[in-house]
């Protein structure tokens, strides 16, 4: 299981946008959940990170 925190600015970002949203939050929730206990699960479109080489 992976734990999630949350930066000043994402939470300041969350309130602007999401809060107060019942189908963003409720969205929003589900899909933490849903990362938090498999963060490659297929509906979530998640892929592994590349590192772009730097000359």
């Amino acid at each position: 299981m992976v734990e999630v925190s949350f930066s000043s600015s994402f939470k300041r970002a969350y309130h602007k946008r999401i809060k107060g949203n019942v189908d963003l939050e409720t969205k929003f929730w589900q899909k933490l959940k849903l990362f938090t206990n498999d963060p490659f699960d297929q509906s979530l479109k998640t892929h592994k990170l590349q590192q772009i080489a730097t000359s």
